[in-house]
């Protein structure tokens, strides 16, 4: 792993500490006042996508790959299952207290983009990646081919793969920063998250080719 990887763990888990203040501040100061029945389900999921976002910065950081990796489709279905919340039928977050829900790859994408005007946003990110993130969370081919460096085992997870995690994780923490913060009606948030988001910028797409 490069330097300039390096920095960018640390650029991104600023960025996710940011974010995350954004929305813990005005909840600390009593300002976030719940307005369903299943708030209590969407500030769960957004606690829960900020951790496993750190997580991945950390074992990244240790070069324990395969693990940050593997973090990555309950990071993705946790960001699902937070819109599902607010968009999805009362038998959808139904399933949900119940832990009878499971992500659909090829309809929830489509569901949530059309509730939000998303356009093809997450459909097509979820139909593209599902196979490769069952495979990296579940010790499939994706993990096995990257257990070699050349002709050694080692680590053959490269920056460009890294580079594509950390933008996964970056996309995931704005996104539900933006779905708390307009849900909350919290404006300067909003903008404050947008402008963060501005700033960050990237190169690279979420992970789908590793």
């Amino acid at each position: 792993m490069s330097v300039a990887v390096d920095d960018e763990i640390d650029r991104v888990a600023r960025f996710g500490q940011a974010l995350e203040d954004l929305v813990y501040n005005q909840a600390r100061e009593g300002r976030l006042v719940f307005r369903t029945e299943n708030d209590d389900l969407l500030v769960s999921y957004w606690s829960m996508i900020f951790d496993y976002c750190k997580g991945i910065g950390c074992l990244l950081h240790h070069k324990f790959y395969s693990p940050a990796f593997a973090l990555q489709r309950p990071l993705v279905e946790a960001l699902v299952r937070a819109h599902i919340v607010l968009v999805g039928s009362e038998e959808d977050v139904a399933k949900i207290r119940k832990d009878w829900y499971n992500v659909s790859y090829e309809k929830d994408g489509a569901r949530i983009d059309k509730a939000l005007g998303l356009g093809t946003l997450f459909e097509d990110f979820l139909k593209t990646s599902r196979k490769v993130l069952h495979s990296l969370t579940h010790s499939g081919t994706a993990q096995l081919q990257k257990r070699w460096d050349a002709d050694w085992l080692g680590c053959g997870f490269d920056d460009e793969d890294i580079s594509a995690l950390l933008a996964t994780c970056s996309v995931a923490v704005f996104l539900i920063t933006i779905l708390i913060t307009k849900h909350y009606r919290l404006e300067e948030q909003t903008k404050a998250a947008e402008a963060a988001w501005l700033e960050l910028g990237h190169a690279t797409k979420p992970s789908q080719a590793t």
